[in-house]
């Protein structure tokens, strides 16, 4: 029995020692995981504590060295922050960059965190110095050392919203130029940013460069299959440049994604029309119209639509009880074609009447011409005369309205 107690007793001691032996390696290695997790606190106190733990001089010293490092790049770090809220930009990128340097160095793979946040700190310094691309550029080195850290994308982000809210501030001021050059810094950011690829497009094809629109639109929708907008340009463009097969395409493709967007709509009804697919155009302009009920331009399209089927009480039924904005020159200017058909010369000539003063044109001569139309079926040939002189100044109408005037002339 006394031998077995002395034998328990060995083996307890020998145990003791082994565990002592190994305690300050599990220490290190905690250390070394809470580093993983840029857990700054319990990094260092498992340090001391393995220092503590060690059972030479020797080991205490390799634990000490690799603690040592820790500190420094935290105090770098740290500096770094400090001379950032100071504005001194210089000395805090000077200190991130020593940091990830001594990182670089270390012959452990246990930075990726710490490089994460050294390179995120320095792409706020660019930032703060109104630095755009070279600011993304660090956040993103950040975010490939930690991508699940969603403040280096929200940092992009920023920096990218940032020049696209410029760019509407100079667009709303008709600053085409300067709008310009804040959307490209903005998608020179964040290259996947289809709404800056949209305001440019805008931009490039007011200032008549179809091809370098249709280019944007393009890598709006790359970027962004889901950009209506962006297909609706594309869409619109195709069409003005008369390629029509790539204009109905795209606008199917505005529509599928958003089926209430009445722009996509009206535009198609107007390929369409000008394809003389007649039944297809009064489809799509109807179906902008169940989308938005004051869709002047749909009005105006449809209408002509219908006087050139003459169709004119469904012209008078669709045009009749539009006002406000809705009603516009050239709505009047239809409702009085088809009242002159229908013989109802006063409505003609209120209808004609609103065009004229509507119009940005002066004295437009379609509308005089009703005018004059419904002025002489009513009997008022002098102001008819009047009406059909005014037309005659427009090359275009001079033809017609010459011969109406001649025909009252006759008798």
């Amino acid at each position: 029995m006394k031998r077995l107690t002395i034998s328990a007793l060995i083996i307890t001691s020998l145990f003791g020692q082994l565990l002592a032996q190994y305690q300050d390696e599990v220490l290190v290695t905690q250390a070394r995981e809470a580093i993983k997790n840029f857990n700054i606190v319990t990094a260092d106190s498992s340090y001391k504590a393995a220092m503590k733990a060690s059972q030479d001089e020797d080991r205490y010293n390799e634990i000490q060295t690799e603690w040592a490092i820790l500190e420094q790049i935290n105090v770098r770090l740290t500096d770094g922050g400090r001379a950032l809220g100071r504005n001194e930009y210089a000395d805090a990128y000077k200190k991130y960059g020593e940091a990830i340097a001594q990182m670089d160095a270390s012959p452990l793979d246990i930075w990726g965190r710490f490089k994460g946040e050294a390179y995120f700190s320095m792409g706020v310094v660019h930032f703060r110095q109104d630095q755009p691309l070279q600011a993304a550029e660090k956040y993103r080195e950040a975010s490939k050392f930690n991508p699940e850290e969603e403040k280096y994308g929200k940092a992009i982000q920023q920096v990218r919203n940032k020049h696209y809210s410029e760019g509407h501030k100079f667009l709303k001021r008709k600053d085409y130029e300067s709008a310009r050059v804040e959307y490209e810094k903005a998608v020179a950011v964040d290259p996947a940013f289809a709404s800056g690829y949209y305001q440019l497009a805008y931009i490039a094809k007011r200032a008549g460069d179809l091809k370098g629109a249709e280019g944007y639109y393009l890598e709006a929708v790359t970027s962004d299959g889901t950009h209506y907008k962006a297909w609706y340009g594309l869409g619109n463009l195709y069409s003005e440049m008369g390629n029509n097969v790539k204009a109905i395409e795209s606008l199917k493709r505005s529509i599928s994604i958003n089926p209430n967007y009445e722009k996509a709509y009206y535009v198609l009804g107007k390929v369409y029309e000008s394809q003389k697919s007649i039944s297809l155009a009064i489809t799509n302009l109807k179906k902008a119209l169940e989308v938005d009920k004051k869709y002047s331009k749909a009005y105006e399209l449809l209408g002509k639509i219908y006087i050139d089927q003459e169709k004119y009480d469904t012209t008078i039924a669709l045009l009749r009880g539009l006002t406000g904005t809705t009603a516009t020159y050239k709505t009047s200017y239809n409702l009085a074609q088809a009242y002159n058909a229908k013989g109802s010369y006063s409505s003609a000539l209120k209808s004609s009447s609103s065009s004229l003063a509507k119009a940005r044109k002066k004295n437009w001569a379609p509308a005089q011409v009703e005018k004059g139309d419904a002025l002489k079926g009513l009997g008022r040939n002098k102001e008819a005369i009047a009406s059909y002189k005014l037309a005659l100044k427009d090359a275009r109408w001079k033809s017609l309205a010459q011969h109406r005037i001649d025909e009252i002339m006759k008798g």
